[in-house]
């Protein structure tokens, strides 16, 4: 009989119900649990469903042991990246993964017990990995960020998302004894660009160095800011007086990399009457530059 099973099961399920008396236990109960072809589970609970799933656990706990094993060698090897990599240790549970292809081999019902051994075949885990680790490989945009030394924010946070995924399905493959793509190259991207890319701040028209501080505050959540950077944020200012101590002001902001591509573009504007000029131009300063962080936002989560 086949099944599908959520990884997540928590070894909870298998510690439940574990007080008073054991029941005495089939001879084949916890035997041969080594093979070849298959993970093996073991289960047992009052209700012939909870052992299914108490058996299932049994599965999904052998292969958080072996990926916390091999995270532990990984972070020891490689202690520069230990900053993206530290989630994988927990994220077997969180992941969302499912185990198909169970099979339920033996059942027993006694001493008012049920016992179920459960498997799954090695090259079914080993398909499913493999296709999550492509899948996810697949989304990074490489042409874009092999030609900057710096990337985008974007393109960073998109990247380090990816980095813990493909670390998780890279070990779960490598406890089934399978290799995947080298992540080195990935990897020291991340590095270089931890824990912000660099950027250049450039802001154009009137007003410009009122506003800059107030950017320089609210960017820099983003981008560290360096007159030497590769890519450029450049920040078109148009503030107009409508009358009395009224201000409107415009802002249309671009980011470019290395190689002068825009990569986002977005636009605000916000008009502000205050008490005389001088604090109509501090509110606005500071109105464009909470507008242009969100915006900034939207786009790196989207």
């Amino acid at each position: 009989m086949r099944l599908i099973g959520i990884l997540a099961i928590g070894a909870v399920f298998w510690l439940a119900g574990c007080g008073g008396d054991s029941p005495k236990q089939p001879a084949w109960f916890g035997k041969n649990a080594q093979s070849e072809a298959f993970m093996i589970g073991f289960g047992s609970a009052k209700t012939l469903d909870a052992a299914k799933a108490r058996a299932l656990s049994d599965i999904s706990n052998q292969l958080s042991v072996q990926v916390t094993s091999q995270f532990k060698s990984h972070t020891q090897r490689q202690d520069s990246h230990i900053t993206h990599s530290a989630s994988n240790e927990v994220k077997l549970d969180t992941a969302g993964i499912e185990l198909s292809d169970v099979s339920y081999v033996k059942d027993e019902f006694k001493d008012n017990q049920y016992f179920v051994q459960a498997q799954i075949p090695k090259a079914s885990l080993i398909k499913q990995f493999q296709n999550s680790f492509n899948k996810e490989y697949g989304t990074l945009n490489f042409n874009r960020m092999s030609q900057c030394n710096s990337i985008s924010i974007k393109d960073k946070t998109r990247l380090a998302y990816a980095l813990d995924k493909l670390g998780l399905y890279g070990m779960l493959l490598h406890s089934l004894g399978v290799n995947t793509r080298d992540l080195s190259t990935l990897e020291d991207t991340l590095s270089k660009n931890s824990p912000l890319p660099t950027a250049r701040l450039q802001i154009q028209g009137a007003a410009g160095d009122i506003v800059a501080a107030e950017l320089e505050k609210e960017l820099g959540e983003f981008y560290n800011f360096d007159a030497e950077a590769e890519n450029v944020i450049n920040v078109k200012l148009k503030m107009n007086l409508v009358n009395g101590n009224t201000i409107k002001a415009d802002a249309i902001m671009t980011i470019y990399d290395c190689r002068k591509n825009a990569v986002f573009t977005t636009s605000v504007s916000n008009t502000h009457q205050g008490n005389n000029i001088d604090n109509s131009l501090s509110f606005t300063a500071k109105r464009i530059g909470v507008q242009l962080y969100k915006k900034l936002e939207e786009w790196v989560e989207g």
